[in-house]
């Protein structure tokens, strides 16, 4: 097995020792109490279209739903889970987002 990237444990320290420190406080508040996020977003799963920063947005504030070209596929009564759908259906009722983007 290949040795895990070195830029993705050195992204790790800098969140640990950068945003999670200014922000740890919001992070405890959301493991204790759970998200409540205003907004959904079905974003593309391009890395150039990361919807927390292009909204500028906390940890807790969008609910983010990422896949290819952003796609949401039609209602399919079929008895199975669609991911996309699975996730609007838990944004809704679960979290009570009030938009969707």
């Amino acid at each position: 097995m290949k040795r895990f990237p070195d830029s993705l444990l050195n992204g790790y320290r800098n969140f640990m020792s950068g945003r999670y420190v200014d922000e740890r406080e919001r992070y405890r508040v959301l493991a204790d109490q759970g998200q409540k996020p205003h907004t959904l977003v079905v974003a593309c799963c391009d890395s150039r279209a990361a919807p927390e920063t292009i909204f500028d947005a906390g940890p807790g504030e969008l609910f983010v739903v990422r896949n290819v070209a952003n796609m949401v596929p039609p209602y399919e009564p079929d008895g199975q889970y669609h991911s996309t759908s699975a996730a609007l259906e838990f944004a809704v009722q679960a979290l009570r987002v009030k938009h969707i983007v």
